[in-house]
């Protein structure tokens, strides 16, 4: 057998490892750089900690503002990430992350969202819409909660702050069960969801959000962010909501402002005062939006103001984009409603049979401890509060349903 001589075998070595530092580089630097790949059109000047890199979206130029957050263990500046195009043999948002040596990664984005309400039935409405044979929880709690986009990705919970700040790249890890799924199995129609309530409302983080800086309210808040990184397709949004008055006591009992009828009328009288106060001062905006009134009220009474959060979403998202419909109607027309939703979805509708096994689930999280009747003068109180927003409900969704007064009477 011939043996060769080192030269050619230097000079093999040589570009194989020049190859290899080629796909590594390339790697680093487009896809494990917080998932960058930007696109043509882009400028970057640099100081000592901050980056500023406009990315033309082919609408509003948004700048990418804070390159290095992550490093800095700032909130991930959304608007310097933009994902690789989403693959069209997919229906759920997908895509591949490029390694060395030909090796790849799927990588998974919602196809839907439930963005509300808390203590309306979220969370068992997710329960039976995964019982369907092509959608599938994630690893959120409750196999349907990320908490990304509220909370999680600015290091807060409810009333907590301080915690870990996650990224983009950490979010669609609560995917990866979906990923694995069309990697494996090749179920190209395979789906999942996040179903996160408090991603309708809960827009405290604002002021952490790089665009926004030294603005009085906000620009940029999370369907902001949605579209960014959706490229401008909208995912679909589904949102059930509960008369407000019931929903307030429910999440009161639930939260552990208090657990019974009389604490919470002088917890409501309470939080009405401290809202009005605010409002004398702000805009309706600033005060529901606001962290450190969030922060001091007893009972969080502005979320049941269901229409103050739903114009923000249909500024960014068309009203197609949005299956809206009432906790009654899902309690006592279930069937009817999952159907509805399935249709929505684009999912293939199921048989019978496999429907009566989703109809004979047992309700879940349904909140205990309530204990009484809400009491007349507290609903008097309330129907006043809420009646500007239920009539603005019932004019935006064009349905007088909205005002409840079904539950009035």
């Amino acid at each position: 057998m011939p043996v060769l001589s080192k030269k050619p075998v230097q000079q093999i070595l040589t570009v194989l490892v020049s190859i290899a530092l080629l796909v590594i580089t390339w790697n680093n630097v487009v896809v494990l750089n917080s998932l960058k790949s930007l696109p043509d059109k882009f400028a970057v000047v640099e100081d000592n900690e901050k980056s500023t890199v406009v990315v033309d979206t082919g609408h509003e130029e948004i700048p990418c503002i804070d390159l290095k957050a992550v490093q800095y263990n700032r909130v991930e500046d959304i608007y310097c990430t933009v994902l690789p195009k989403f693959l069209p043999n997919l229906k759920n948002p997908c895509f591949y992350i490029l390694h060395q040596f030909g090796m790849k990664t799927l990588r998974c984005l919602p196809y839907f969202y439930i963005i509300g309400m808390d203590k309306s039935g979220s969370t068992d409405l997710y329960s039976r819409l995964t019982q369907h044979f092509l959608v599938y929880e994630n690893l959120g709690d409750l196999g349907k909660e990320a908490q990304f986009w509220s909370w999680n990705r600015y290091g807060i919970s409810h009333k907590q702050k301080g915690l870990r700040k996650y990224t983009l790249e950490a979010y669609m890890e609560m995917f990866v069960k979906l990923a694995r799924i069309i990697y494996i199995q090749n179920i190209t129609n395979a789906i999942s969801g996040d179903a996160s309530p408090m991603d309708i409302y809960d827009f405290r983080s604002w002021t952490m959000i790089p665009q926004n800086a030294g603005l009085q309210e906000p620009r940029i808040l999370t369907p902001h962010l949605m579209k960014h990184v959706y490229h401008n397709v909208p995912p679909k949004f589904i949102i059930i909501i509960r008369e407000p008055i019931e929903r307030l006591y429910s999440d009161y009992v639930f939260l552990e402002y208090g657990n019974n009828t009389l604490d919470f009328h002088h917890h409501v009288v309470q939080a009405i005062r401290m809202m009005e106060d605010c409002l004398l001062k702000h805009s309706k905006r600033f005060c529901f939006f606001d962290d450190q009134l969030y922060q001091q009220l007893p009972v969080r009474i502005h979320v049941s103001c269901y229409s103050e959060f739903l114009k923000v979403w249909l500024q960014v998202f068309p009203r197609s984009a949005f299956h809206i419909f009432r906790t009654r109607e899902y309690t006592n027309e279930m069937e009817t409603t999952l159907r509805g939703i399935f249709t929505f979805l684009q999912l293939p509708q199921v048989t019978q049979p496999e429907m009566k096994n989703i109809l004979r689930q047992k309700r879940l999280h349904v909140t205990a401890k309530k204990t009484g009747t809400i009491l007349p003068e507290t609903r008097t109180l309330l129907r006043s509060f809420y009646s500007g927003c239920n009539e603005e409900l019932a004019s935006i969704l064009k349905d007088e349903r909205y005002l409840w007064l079904d539950h009035y009477s």
